[in-house]
């Protein structure tokens, strides 16, 4: 997942954060940062999974827990989605999402939330799974200490989404 993780950032938040943070995530890194803990030690309705290949290995995951900060009319989140480029386009997300949702529904959340950066060149993906473009928000963020425009995309009602 480590590997996913650090291959996804370097080849989709390129441009939008500084170069120099980029060149400097490593797997060994990623796994002995906060990254690593959260996988050893997740916080309570955090759950985690993951897309795998014969040939490759992991190369997509999705995070689904309850709303990290208050979100007015949400409950559940979507937390992270990372998937390689090589598999991107081919339906390795939206089964990622799907669980999520499925995850959520079952553990008592029937809407979710994901925040996304501004900038992100894929946030058509979102639009296509039925997400619902929200607010904006300036958020102190971990990466490199600056702070990055984030929009928001909402489910009001999962059972549509997770039943595909």
């Amino acid at each position: 997942m480590a590997r996913v993780h650090v291959e996804t950032w370097k080849s989709t938040y390129r441009g939008m954060v500084p170069d120099e943070r980029l060149d400097q995530l490593t797997v060994e890194n990623d796994i002995a940062g906060g990254f690593g803990r959260s996988l050893l030690d997740p916080p309570p309705g955090v759950a985690q999974f993951v897309a795998e290949s014969t040939a490759d290995g992991i190369v997509g995951f999705a995070m689904g827990c309850p709303v990290r900060q208050p979100e007015p009319g949400f409950t559940g989140e979507l937390g992270s989605i990372y998937v390689l480029r090589s598999y991107q386009g081919g339906g390795v997300g939206t089964a990622l999402v799907r669980e999520v949702a499925r995850h959520l529904l079952r553990t008592g959340h029937s809407t979710m939330v994901v925040w996304v950066l501004k900038e992100n060149p894929y946030r058509r993906f979102y639009e296509r799974l039925g997400g619902v473009l929200g607010r904006s928000r300036m958020d102190p963020s971990r990466i490199a200490g600056m702070p990055v425009a984030e929009v928001s995309y909402g489910w009001t009602d999962l059972h549509r989404l997770a039943d595909g």
